[in-house]
Order: structure tokens, then C-alpha cells, then sequence
């Protein structure tokens, strides 16, 4: 009896025990999976999380984590996690709640928990009824702020245990203008499991090419098979027959990829140009969601920060294009031209940033200084690049009178920034203290570049690999060095001049850039007199003037109007004219005298009968004919 009694005893602790079984699933431990993002590890700046870390999502609806578990027998099981919603903006981070490819819950509610990313709370449990099995769990984003900050999943019921991952993903393939062309993908399924060859296609549209898949993976072919390796987001870009980057335009910001796949700097220029003159004005154009050529003459003097979205051109104009005290931030941004602006004494921000996993920004011909009267930590950057921002170019830049120049990468703890490719070249660099720039764990490639009365210049930090090619080094302290953080970098050293300077070459590594620029390369010992010419000093209007002419209409096809761009590099007399398909003339839109610059014309076909029509050019020694499509 005293047996049996022991015996019902154990049966009944291993019941309970059962019963009452919890997991707590980590970044670090079986049963995590996938995240659109990253896992912060060991992060000092935010404080509470448990383990090594927590997962930090990317922004964007559908932006997702992933789990796995499995589980003995059918029954209810209850899910909960640890997370924080933080920083200026209060929305909730709300989630749709999925198993095994299937909606379980259409919202997990992640409100807002505080002013500091450090407030951690568990989220309202969810009751969910399992088969025996393994499970794929996942939390998808309902908000374009994307999900909140997760420190670990937690699972409570009988016998769950963690499970050895099996990952599915998410594929969303789209056309960046559906009126210009179209995609298709196989197969076609909710959810797509880790190898499974996927097959996109791109078609352009009359009037309209294929320049290139964007986003991850990349490729130049209009029809591109790739393993799914995880989350999938593409995008066909394509653009008005015509569109062509400025020639004077090289560096990393010209590719997406490692492998070289081109992205055509555009800017603004698919956009209507117009005039800012104050402050309001700059916000309100580069903000917005359209394309715009934004050209700015004079001074502004204050505070605050204008931020910079996709698809914009600022251009200074005139005499003087200058901000003091004034920010710009390219945040969460691609294609993105700033040429011809002065922009100094900003604090407590950084005078340019580039932040959010910007990408193919081009910084050219600006001017960039504070002073050296206020202590090394009065003023942050002149140009700071951070958190995956990536593919730019900063080139014939006028850096001066400044302590910390330009940092890349903000934080040892940031290793997701391995992804940043930044060239800098033709630049001037003089009287400066520090970081021109300082790099952690990216590529730069740094080449004709004229340092000039500086503390120290180039820093390779945390795994970071630079190419250091035809710089001249003059009146300075330590050139080129690995210093101030826990791992050092490495540098590829080429023809370099280092006058006085120190300098270190090892460790050593090999930068395979992946662009043409040797068109653009000069000799080591030309730079003090090229670029002392060529950078903005001054403020002076170097890029009113197109390089080149052009000529495309959009939409195109079109109805019942259609806006017909050209640009001239000279001043000449130009007549615009439209044929139909058997050469008849139809309309004379141009017949004038027109000074070098970018104009727009609108024709209205609405008298006309649909179908194929030319327009042709005529601007002194230049000719060009289009064609067009009147859809009725």
C-alpha cells in the first residue's frame, strides 16, 4: 500500500510538473529562426534585456520574426513575449500572429511602453490549440514602423519543448510603377521554405526599360532565378526610356551589390523642379513622398533638421547655397543627390546623416566645417554614416575646421553594418582633428583624397576593410592607423603620398571594388592643385548647367497628356516638334532661343487618334527622336 501510495505520488508530480511546463525561447538558443533585422548583442545604450541580446526588426508592414517548437500531444498552448515600443513616436507595434503558414490571430498587441527602449513588458498571453508535432511560429508586422523590440518568446504547456528550426519565408515581388511595367514570379505560394528556387521576371512597358531588380537579392536580368535564403522583398525598377546617370557620378553609390549590379543615380530627376527659399519650403519638398529637383539659393541661419526622402536632387544655385545650423538627414532613404550646398555649425546633430539603411546616395561638391573653438565634443559630425546605410559616394567636398569629421558605423556593437560601402574621393580634407573618416566593420574605398593639417585621418576599425589609394598626405599626424576599438581593421595601401604622416599598413586586406573608376583616377602628386580648384569654396555654382542633353516624355503611353522633358549644355535655338507614324507633322510644341538648363513642355493629344507618335528634338548641333504611345 505504502508502494502504490509512492508510486500515485510520482504520477502526480510528473503530471503537474508536465502540466505547468514553460520554454523561454532567446536569439542565441534553438527554436529562434528568422527576423527581419537584427539581434542587438550585448547592447549598452539599451538595458533590462535578458540573454545575450534582443531581436531590434526592421521597419515595414510584413517585417517578421520567426520561431519553432514542437509539441507532444494536441491541446492549448499559450503564447507571450517580452518586448519594448519606444522612441518619439507612440504607435503601437501590432502583429499578426501565425502558425505554421496559417493565421492563428489577426493581432498580437505590442503598445507603446515608455520613453526608454529599456521599459520591457510581456505582451497579453494568446491561447492557441496545437497538433502533436513541430510548429513554425511567426509574428508579422502590422505597422510600418515594423515590430516592436523582442527580448524572448515564452511558451507555457504541456511538454512544448524548443525545435531544431525549419524556416519558411515570405516572398513580395513588385514593380516600382505598375504603369511602366510589370512582374511575374513561380511559384507562387503563401510561404516558401529555405532553398526553394524561386523565378522572377521583369517587362518593361513602350517607352520604358528595365533597369534592375532592387533589394535582396539584386540582379541586372530581366529574368533572375535565386534560392530563398530568407525573407524575400525585390523590386523591378524600371524608368522612361532616356534616363541616364550623370557621367561625373562613379563610386559605390553607382552598384547595389558586391558582384557590381548597377543602380542608376537618378536623384530627383523624374520629378518636377522647383524653387525652395526657406526653410519650410525645404522641408516640405525633400520630405515628400514625390520626386523633386529642389534648387536652393542664399542663406538660412537656425536650428532643426530638414529631412531627405527617395528620389530627391538638392542643388544649390547662385552665389551662395548655405545652411548653418540646419541638419540634413537622409534617413530610410535611396536615390538621393545633394550637390552644391554649405552646410556648418549644426549641434547638437550631426551637419549630414545618413541613418536607416539609406542606399546609392551621392554627396558631391559640398562644403562642410563648424570651428575648433569649442572643445572636441561641442560638435558631432560633419557626415556620419550608420545603422546598414549603404552604396554612397561623398565626393569634391570641402571638409575644414572641424574635430570629429566623419564617423561610419556609431558603435563596436553595431556588427550589421558590415554591410556599408562608401567611396570618397576627390575630397579635401584640412585643419581638421579627427575620423576622415573612421570606419567599423564596412568597405570604403578612399582614393584621391588631399589631406591636408590634420590630427589623424583614416581609422580601420572592427573588422573594417579600406582601400587607400592615391591620396596625398600633407602637414599631418597619423595617416592611416587602426586604433580605439576592441577588434582593429585592415587597409589596402596603393600609391599613396604620406609626406611626414605615420602610417600603418598591416593588417592588410584586398578590396575588390566593384565599379569602373579609372576614368576618374589622377595621379597622386596632381590632387593639392586639382582638387584645391575643383571643391566648393565659397559657395559657387558649379552644376546649374546640365552635363548633357536628354530628352523623354512621361507617362508614357499616355491619355490624354504627356510632359516632355529636354535638357540643354549649351544655349541654342530648339524646336520641339510631333510627327505621326507616317512622318506627318502634328504639332510644333518648341520653336525658340533657349539658354543651357532643363525645361518641360506639356502636349495635349486630345484631338489626336491613338497610337504611335515621335517627338524630335532639334538644339543646335543636337538631334534626337522619341517615341511615344497615345492610348485611346
Amino acid at each position: 500500500m505504502k508502494y502504490f501510495f509512492l508510486v500515485m505520488l510520482s504520477l502526480l508530480f510528473i503530471t503537474l510538473n508536465v502540466s505547468a511546463q514553460e520554454i523561454i525561447i532567446q536569439e542565441n538558443e534553438t527554436g529562434f529562426c528568422t527576423i527581419d533585422g537584427k539581434v542587438d548583442i550585448g547592447s549598452t545604450s539599451v538595458t533590462g534585456w535578458t540573454g545575450i541580446g534582443f531581436a531590434d526588426g526592421d521597419a515595414g508592414v510584413g517585417k517578421s520574426m520567426s520561431w519553432q517548437i514542437s509539441v507532444p500531444a494536441e491541446g492549448n498552448y499559450v503564447f507571450s513575449w517580452r518586448f519594448a515600443v519606444s522612441g518619439g513616436d507612440t504607435t503601437w507595434r501590432n502583429a499578426k500572429f501565425v502558425v505554421d503558414g496559417n493565421i492563428a490571430k489577426d493581432t498580437i498587441y505590442f503598445p507603446y511602453t515608455g520613453t526608454s527602449w529599456s521599459n520591457w513588458k510581456m505582451s497579453s498571453p494568446v491561447e492557441i490549440n496545437l497538433t502533436a508535432g513541430s510548429h513554425k511560429i511567426r509574428i508579422e508586422a502590422h505597422s510600418i514602423r515594423g515590430l516592436a523590440n523582442i527580448d524572448y518568446l515564452k511558451v507555457d504547456g504541456a511538454g512544448v519543448e524548443k525545435a531544431e528550426c525549419m524556416p519558411s519565408y515570405v516572398l513580395n515581388v513588385k514593380s516600382n510603377n505598375d504603369e511602366w511595367g510589370s512582374v511575374s514570379y513561380s511559384p507562387v505560394q503563401n510561404y516558401y521554405d529555405k532553398g526553394t528556387l524561386v523565378t522572377i521576371k521583369a517587362k518593361a512597358k513602350p517607352g520604358y526599360f528595365f533597369q534592375s531588380w532592387t533589394g535582396e537579392p539584386s540582379s541586372a536580368d530581366t529574368v533572375f532565378t535565386f534560392a530563398v535564403t530568407g525573407n524575400v522583398d525585390v523590386v523591378a525598377r524600371f524608368l522612361p526610356d532616356g534616363t541616364k546617370m550623370d557621367e561625373d557620378i562613379t563610386g559605390y553609390a553607382t552598384v547595389q551589390d558586391d558582384n557590381g549590379t548597377p543602380y542608376l543615380v537618378t536623384g530627383g530627376s523624374l520629378g518636377e523642379t522647383v524653387e525652395a527659399f526657406t526653410l519650410e519650403d525645404l522641408q516640405n519638398y525633400l520630405g515628400s513622398s514625390k520626386p523633386y529637383i529642389v534648387k536652393f539659393s542664399g542663406e538660412l541661419v537656425g536650428t532643426g533638421t530638414i529631412k531627405i526622402t527617395s528620389d530627391k536632387t538638392l542643388i544649390g544655385t547662385g552665389d551662395k547655397a548655405y545652411l548653418k545650423g540646419i541638419e540634413l538627414s537622409i534617413n530610410q532613404a535611396r536615390n538621393v543627390i545633394i550637390r552644391n550646398i554649405a552646410v556648418s555649425h549644426v549641434t547638437p546633430q550631426d551637419a549630414v546623416e545618413i541613418n536607416g539603411k539609406s542606399k546609392n546616395i551621392v554627396i558631391d561638391h559640398c562644403e562642410f566645417f563648424s570651428d575648433r573653438e569649442h572643445g572636441v565634443d561641442y560638435y558631432d559630425g560633419l557626415l556620419d554614416i550608420k545603422n546598414e546605410s549603404s552604396f554612397i559616394t561623398i565626393s569634391w567636398c570641402n571638409f575644414h575646421d572641424h574635430e570629429k569629421t566623419s564617423l561610419i558605423s556609431s558603435n563596436d556593437e553595431s556588427p550589421a553594418d558590415s554591410v556599408i560601402r562608401v567611396t570618397y574621393h576627390h575630397n579635401y580634407f584640412h585643419n581638421l582633428g579627427s575620423r576622415l573618416p573612421s570606419i567599423r566593420f564596412g568597405k570604403a574605398h578612399v582614393f584621391n583624397n588631399y589631406y591636408k593639417n590634420f590630427g589623424s585621418a583614416i581609422n580601420s576599425r572592427m573588422g573594417a576593410c579600406v582601400r587607400v589609394e592615391k591620396n596625398y598626405f600633407e602637414g599631418g599626424g597619423k595617416a592611416v592607423f587602426m586604433d580605439y576599438s576592441a577588434t582593429v581593421g585592415s587597409v589596402e595601401l596603393i600609391d599613396n603620398y604620406f609626406g611626414t604622416s605615420t602610417y600603418s599598413s598591416e593588417p592588410s586586406c584586398s578590396l575588390n571594388v566593384p565599379y569602373s573608376y579609372e576614368n576618374f583616377l589622377d595621379e597622386t602628386n596632381t590632387l593639392p592643385d586639382i582638387i584645391t580648384k575643383g571643391v566648393l569654396v565659397g559657395v559657387k555654382n558649379n552644376f546649374d548647367v546640365p552635363y548633357s542633353y536628354k530628352l523623354f516624355n512621361y507617362p508614357n503611353p499616355f491619355n490624354p497628356s504627356t510632359k516632355i522633358c529636354f535638357s540643354l549644355a549649351k544655349d541654342s535655338p530648339v524646336t520641339l516638334k510631333i510627327y505621326n507614324v507616317i512622318g506627318q507633322e502634328v504639332a510644333t510644341l518648341v520653336n525658340s532661343f533657349y539658354k543651357a538648363g532643363e525645361y518641360e513642355v506639356e502636349w495635349n493629344a486630345s484631338r489626336l487618334a491613338g497610337g504611335i507618335y515621335f517627338y524630335r528634338i532639334i538644339a543646335g548641333d543636337f538631334s534626337e527622336t522619341k517615341k511615344t504611345i497615345l492610348l485611346k
